[in-house]
């Protein structure tokens, strides 16, 4: 942990001027009345608007002009910003902090922490646990990569407010002083290779979410994913472990003297429980948890998320909700009236008995998996996008029995083409049959076209979006442009 008193700064630098840069280099400013440089070697027409960072006072060096300032004392780097950036290592040579923005903004706020991360349902955990605590009474902001910068909280909030904070392995891999009160690690798969090089290099970025948390926090983790089971979990915060017991959607097993704790909610019977002792007493700090008893939630069938990913992702919330003390009637309503996150397993519109369904948000391999659970009956998927390192084999096989066409478009179009292929050639009587086309458009147009009463066209691609649009936002947008077209009437299918 580095000692920089923040407070101290006369001269800061922040690289990179999207959404959450901007906001660190205004609460710079606002806050320090520090000499704030933002760089950016993007030229200014390809940036947003700028007029708030202007007016705050903060110097520019955009485009060719973009370099680190001579007598900054610190950088703070946006999470799109690589470590190899020829900055950053100019900013390390010198010997300058390197922060990322989540870590600043943690310097200015004295509120309560949740942080959440994990490869697949941050989002829709983060959302759920913030609506959990908004249901239990209490004042609650989420914030981090969900969308809203951390660093615009301490203009804000109160110091009372809960934080629920989404952080991705890019915000985590910067971190020096950041501290959750509770951390949630939800699962780990492959996933950002293309920047981490390795999957432990992946893991251990999401691991520091933990290093400093004291006996007072409690770590929340996945006792149904292997990587998690099996992780050295660093810090002192107390383990809350989750999962499921037996129920064979799950397929987790009973405690043992091999698992690494007992559950503090799980499934039983087809029932969502929380322990008590969880409920009764939150903030106390002890090695372990006191055995309590199993207070039910709600039913698996009563969830407002469907997917055995989302069962994952509300018993995290459950817990994460509870250690800070929201009462468990609050969290089972929640559980039943969530209505999820746009662009995560998000029903569009019903169109002659045709659903579809925008799930852009599904970057990786594992997210598509898990999205197909969600789904009984015949599904038209649409993969692809822009690479990340990962490989489509397993994804291949996922979709035997699940899934009626695949059809492929994006720069990912041609490895997921050869592994389709692959499998095809290796289980010709099972393997799924699939279609590369040129784009989202023509794809939704096809799968329209394909799709009879009770079908799914669902959109759940496997791959970053940036060989066509600026982030899965835009890509979920536009998914949704074109059902609203097809509805209307305006688009003839092929």
């Amino acid at each position: 942990m580095d000692t920089l008193d923040v407070r101290a700064v006369h001269s800061a630098a922040v690289l990179g001027l999207g959404r959450s840069g901007a906001a660190a280099a205004v609460l710079l400013r606002r806050r320090l009345r520090a000499a704030v440089t933002a760089v950016d070697d993007r030229p200014p027409a390809d940036l947003g608007d700028l007029a708030e960072v202007r007016a705050a006072g903060v110097a520019l060096l955009l485009g060719p002009e973009a370099c680190l300032p001579d007598g900054a004392e610190l950088l703070v780097k946006s999470p799109g910003i690589p470590g190899e950036h020829p900055l950053v290592r100019e900013a390390r040579r010198r010997g300058l902090p390197v922060w990322s923005e989540v870590e600043l903004a943690f310097r200015f706020l004295d509120n309560p922490v949740i942080g959440i991360t994990g490869t697949n349902g941050k989002t829709t955990t983060t959302e759920l646990t913030g609506a959990m605590v908004r249901a239990g009474g209490l004042d609650c902001s989420v914030a981090g990569n969900v969308g809203h910068a951390l660093a615009r909280l301490p203009e804000e909030v109160g110091r009372q407010t809960i934080v629920v904070v989404e952080l991705s392995s890019f915000q985590l891999e910067d971190i020096a002083a950041f501290r959750a009160d509770v951390g949630v690690l939800l699962n780990v798969t492959e996933d950002h290779l293309d920047r981490h090089g390795t999957l432990d290099a992946y893991t251990a970025a999401k691991l520091r979410l933990f290093e400093n948390q004291d006996a007072e926090c409690v770590a929340v983790l996945n006792r149904d994913d292997e990587r998690v089971r099996a992780l050295t979990v660093p810090g002192a915060g107390r383990r809350a472990w989750f999962g499921g017991a037996g129920d064979g959607s799950l397929g987790a097993a009973e405690e043992s003297a091999s698992e690494p704790g007992p559950r503090m909610a799980g499934v039983d019977g087809g029932t969502l429980w929380i322990d008590a002792a969880l409920a009764a007493a939150p903030a106390a700090a002890a090695d372990s948890w006191p055995a309590g008893r199993r207070l039910p939630l709600c039913g698996l069938s009563d969830l407002a998320l469907k997917g055995d990913h989302n069962v994952h992702n509300s018993l995290a919330a459950a817990v994460a909700a509870a250690a800070v003390g929201v009462p468990p009637d609050a969290v089972a309503d929640t559980l039943r009236s969530f209505p999820g996150v746009r662009h995560r397993l998000q029903v569009v519109a019903t169109i002659d008995g045709v659903t579809y369904v925008n799930d852009s948000k599904a970057t990786n391999v594992d997210a598509a998996c898990k999205a197909l659970t969600a789904y009984q009956g015949p599904v038209q998927l649409i993969l692809g996008g822009s690479l990340k390192g990962a490989l489509f084999d397993e994804l291949a096989r996922a979709t035997e029995g699940r899934v009626e066409r695949v059809l492929l478009i994006g720069q990912a179009a041609v490895p997921l083409e050869e592994a389709f292929a692959r499998r095809a050639a290796a289980a010709p009587a099972t393997a799924t049959p699939y279609t590369v086309l040129s784009g989202l458009a023509e794809a939704v147009a096809d799968a329209a076209a394909a799709a009879r009463p009770d079908s799914v066209v669902l959109l759940s691609p496997a791959c970053a979006s940036f060989d066509q649009y600026r982030n899965y936002e835009e890509r979920g947008e536009h998914f949704i442009e074109l059902v609203e077209e097809l509805r209307s009437g305006e688009t003839d299918a092929p």
